[in-house]
């Protein structure tokens, strides 16, 4: 049988790890999972097949508490057997043999920050130090993780955490500080917050057969000839799920450093003309066909108007993309991004370093827009958040510049680093 042990490190804890096997002939027959240390042998798991089951997955958890596992060096023993007759009806085994070391102590985690005061669908700051062997560690708001960053400006095991309390969340939501060692074992602690509820607006968007056949059409690939309706939801719904994904992805790869330097600017002489998670359910021929979430501002001064960028950092992303048109995307550290779109023409490339105000290209009407401006983003973690935070000097200093100050005063200052106002 072949045998995938996904344990990923040399360690073992409270966090359970999973098992993939396979067999071409008779098929599994059994599995078996031991644990041995001095104080003598664990099983942990066995398991036995009916004829015919070709593959499994199973999950195994070390379970210290009941099977008075202790810590140290230990030795993994996993062995699965198939069904075949030979080697007088014993069948063919693999064992896999690993050393590990059994850890079943979470690393410690404790907030820095204080007051942490959040819009709904906006962006905040949780500052917080851990143990020396927590591997990973962030913020968990529902199902979103943001992970934290160390900081140059502070002592060694202080980290920065920038996360979102997402429009789509609803209010009440556990905030988590987590930890997580090599072994997987977590450490938890609650984030103390106040959310203030944010009103956003509700609109309806009227279709046209025009609409439909010049903007939507080009986009629409496979479904350029189907009926109207079709068409329509393979751009708006699905295309935009597909742009979004890419969104994400690029927008949770970040660099480890602030890059970004005081209050993000709004593209100059603009107007916004569109908000944040307005909720646009889509009419067409007096039906309802779809409802989306806009996620940014449109800004529009004149057609083809030089775009510049919100603040410093790279460039992650230059090109096409769907709905939004040529778009760029920047990282401004620690998770943080904006998010240019229908632009009609674009200045940098992918891995440019740009600097606050720098031209990036210019305004247009490429993608899903009825007209030429500006679609602008900002991004924590990957999660579209409001971006009228990030331009407001009394938002930025009273909830993230403020709390850097502080941690600074009480843990070091280091290196001196951007993000100063």
């Amino acid at each position: 049988p072949e045998v995938n042990l996904k344990l990923g490190a040399d360690y073992l804890g409270t966090k359970p790890f999973d098992i993939e096997m396979s067999d071409k002939g008779k098929g599994l027959k059994s599995i078996t999972v031991k644990l041995s240390n001095e104080s003598g042998e664990t099983t942990l798991l066995e398991k036995t097949y009916p004829d015919g089951v070709m593959a499994d997955r199973v999950t195994v958890t070390a379970d210290p508490a009941r099977l008075g596992i202790k810590e140290g060096p230990a030795e993994l023993k996993v062995t699965v057997k198939d069904g075949s007759k030979l080697k007088f009806f014993s069948g063919n085994k693999t064992e896999i043999k690993k050393k590990v070391s059994v850890d079943l102590e979470p690393p410690a985690a404790n907030l820095i920050s204080t007051d942490h005061n959040i819009n709904h669908g906006g962006s905040h700051l949780v500052i917080y130090k851990t143990s020396p062997d927590a591997v990973k560690s962030g913020v968990q708001v529902g199902e979103y993780f943001f992970p934290g960053y160390k900081s140059d400006l502070l002592e060694d095991n202080v980290y920065f955490a920038f996360f979102a309390y997402p429009y789509n969340v609803p209010a009440g939501e556990t905030i988590t500080l987590v930890a997580e060692d090599a072994a997987g074992n977590q450490k938890t602690a609650s984030v103390p917050y106040r959310l203030k509820t944010i009103p956003y607006r509700q609109s309806n968007i009227n279709i046209s057969d025009n609409f439909i056949r010049d903007v939507i059409t080009p986009l629409a690939g496979d479904s350029a000839n189907a009926d109207a309706k079709t068409a329509f939801l393979s751009v708006n719904s699905k295309l935009r799920k597909e742009n979004d994904a890419t969104i994400r992805n690029a927008t949770t790869k970040s660099d480890s450093a602030i890059l970004w330097e005081g209050p993000f600017h709004q593209l100059s002489n603009s107007k916004v003309e569109a908000n944040f998670a307005d909720e646009r359910t889509y009419i067409y021929n007096g039906e309802p066909i779809d409802k989306q979430y806009h996620l940014g501002y449109d800004l529009a001064v004149t057609k083809r108007y030089p775009i510049e960028a919100a603040n410093s950092g790279i460039v992650v992303y230059a090109g096409p993309l769907g709905i939004y048109g040529n778009t760029v995307i920047i990282d401004h550290g620690m998770g943080v991004s904006t998010l240019y779109g229908h632009m009609s023409s674009i200045d940098v490339n992918v891995g440019d370093e740009v600097k606050k105000n720098g031209i990036i290209g210019k305004t247009g009407q490429t993608g899903l827009a009825a007209g030429d401006h500006l679609h602008y983003g900002v991004y924590v973690g990957g999660v579209a958040v409001r971006p009228i935070e990030w331009w407001d000097p009394k938002w930025l200093n009273d909830n993230i510049l403020l709390k850097i100050r502080q941690a600074k005063e009480e843990f070091g200052e280091g290196k001196s680093g951007a993000a100063q106002n």
